[in-house]
C-alpha cells in the first residue's frame, strides 16, 4: 500500500539534474529573458510544450486516494441539499432531518460531488430541474451491490453508515 516516505518516487519522468546542467539551464533562461520582446511574434505558443514533467511520487499517490475516497464516501440524506436557480447546489434550511422509518433505509441518501449517472446529468440541464429533490447520484445504486451498510447506534435515534469498498 503506502511505504510512509512521502519523497519516494514511484514514476519518474525528470532526468537526473547534474550541477553543471543546472547552472547551464540558469543561464539560458536568464538569456531568454533578456532577449523577450513582447512584440515579436503574436503566433500562439503549444500549451503542452510549457507543461514541465515532474515525478509521480507516493504524497501524489496518497493525494488522488483521499480524493478518491472523498468523492464515493461523502453522502448526504435526500432533500438536505437543493438546486437554486443558477443551477447551484446549496444547503437546504428547510430541511430537519430524515423521519425515523427512512433514515435507516440507504435509499434515503445520495452521494455529495458531481453526477456521474447520465440520466440524472440529462435531468439537471432541463429548466425544471430545480424542482426535482432527488438530482444527486443515490447511494443505494452503488456497484458491488452490498458495498454499503446501515446500522442503528446503541439509541436507535442515529443511523451509522459504513463504506465497505474503502
Amino acid at each position: 500500500m503506502f511505504s510512509g516516505d512521502p519523497n519516494r518516487v514511484l514514476v519518474k519522468v525528470e532526468p537526473d539534474a547534474k550541477p553543471e546542467d543546472e547552472e547551464a539551464q540558469q543561464q539560458q533562461q536568464q538569456e531568454e529573458q533578456k532577449e523577450f520582446d513582447p512584440l515579436a511574434s503574436t503566433e500562439e505558443e503549444d500549451e503542452s510544450s510549457k507543461v514541465v514533467p515532474i515525478n509521480f511520487k507516493e504524497v501524489d499517490r496518497l493525494h488522488y486516494t483521499v480524493l478518491a475516497i472523498e468523492s464515493d464516501c461523502h453522502i448526504v440524506p435526500h432533500g438536505s441539499m437543493r438546486l437554486t436557480e443558477q443551477h447551484e447546489v446549496h444547503r437546504n434550511v428547510a430541511f430537519r432531518g430524515l423521519e425515523k422509518a427512512n433514515a435507516f433505509s440507504l435509499s434515503s441518501y445520495s452521494h455529495f460531488r458531481n453526477v456521474q449517472d447520465f440520466e440524472k446529468k440529462s435531468g439537471l440541464l432541463k429548466d425544471d430541474a430545480i424542482f426535482h429533490k432527488d438530482f444527486l447520484d443515490e447511494v443505494h445504486a452503488d456497484t458491488p451491490v452490498g458495498c454499503w451498510s446501515i446500522q442503528k447506534d446503541s439509541t436507535g435515534r442515529s443511523a451509522i453508515i459504513r463504506n465497505h469498498q474503502w
